[in-house]
């Protein structure tokens, strides 16, 4: 499959972004591995699908198979 490319962010976008990501890392319930998974699927430059960031957040146990 063909890697899509990347749309840039805006300055905005980014200062958002950033700002977003501090809140969900002070929030102690939010599991920062997956705050950073978050951000990651946010700055690709298109809108996730539901599914995208379900996986995200809720990724498989280690050791079960997809």
């Amino acid at each position: 499959m063909a890697e899509q490319q990347k749309e840039p962010l805006s300055a905005t976008v980014n200062k958002v972004l950033d700002e977003y990501l501090a809140a969900l890392h002070a929030d102690e319930e939010i599991n920062s591995e997956a705050a950073d998974r978050l951000d990651a699927l946010l700055r690709k430059g298109k809108v996730p699908k539901f599914e995208d960031i379900d996986a995200v957040l809720f990724p498989p146990p280690k050791g079960t198979i997809p």
